[in-house]
């Protein structure tokens, strides 16, 4: 198989560069609501008792899921937040929602690593693709996933950054891949998209031109019906397989 050259080199970030499920999602996020409601009772917010506000938060949480899968429109925890207090009769006093995210997210943000050959890629890579960015879908401000970046020491190597939580719209929306395309200043089909999702990272950049490559996750359910050219790996080192260096 011939070897890829294009002019823009765009990653997936959560299970590309970074693994973010080293927890299953359900349970994190169980954790997650705990820390923020345990925040919320030290803080001497009046709240449900901890079974009853979970209910509440799971479902505006699903309600969220549901509409967002229909309209690819992004929604955030903060948002989710608001209605969630408002649904309770919690004021939102200065700072409520931030120290409700900030201890909810601080579970997440522990169990994150990046792989061990993601630096050295980028680095590899970084001399013959000059222009690398990244395109996420997140319900988390753009914020922490900036600094995740640096403290992983991948920030160096990226041009651009562009999060659904920020852009408003989720992959496989096109618009956020023509976005990418635009903030590498090349056209779609110069960009080459590296991504573990087949129908976000894989279908979604194929349906504005853009070429893709899927990483392999073990325990990632796939389409039995894939195609037999679409190019695979199954580490981000594997990367340097199919384009010149």
């Amino acid at each position: 198989m011939d070897k890829l050259k294009p002019r823009a080199i765009i990653f997936d970030l959560g299970s590309t560069l970074i693994e973010y499920e080293a927890v299953p999602w359900d349970d994190l996020s169980a954790r997650c609501v705990e820390a923020g409601w345990q925040f919320l009772t030290a803080s001497g917010v009046k709240v449900p008792a901890q079974p009853d506000f979970d209910a509440v938060f799971n479902e505006i949480k699903a309600q969220y899921r549901r509409a967002a899968v229909e309209s690819l429109i992004e929604w955030t925890v903060p948002q989710l937040l608001s209605e969630l207090f408002g649904r309770l009769g919690v004021s939102d006093g200065p700072g409520l929602v931030d120290g409700f995210f900030n201890a909810y997210y601080e579970r997440v943000d522990r169990e994150l690593f990046v792989y061990d050959d993601t630096v050295a890629t980028l680095e590899r890579l970084k001399s013959s693709y000059p222009t690398m960015g990244l395109v996420s879908n997140t319900i988390f401000p753009e914020r922490v996933h900036l600094e995740e970046l640096r403290r992983f020491g991948i920030a160096p190597y990226l041009n651009f950054t562009v999060f659904s939580s920020t852009f408003q719209l989720r992959k496989p929306h096109p618009d956020i891949f023509y976005h990418a395309a635009n903030c590498a200043g090349v056209a779609p089909s110069e960009c080459l998209f590296v991504g573990d999702r087949y129908i976000e990272d894989i279908s979604g950049p194929a349906a504005v031109g853009m070429q893709a490559i899927l990483k392999i996750r073990p325990d990632r359910e796939y389409p039995a019906d894939m195609p037999l050219s679409l190019r695979k790996i199954e580490t981000l080192a594997n990367l340097l397989e199919h384009v010149e260096v």
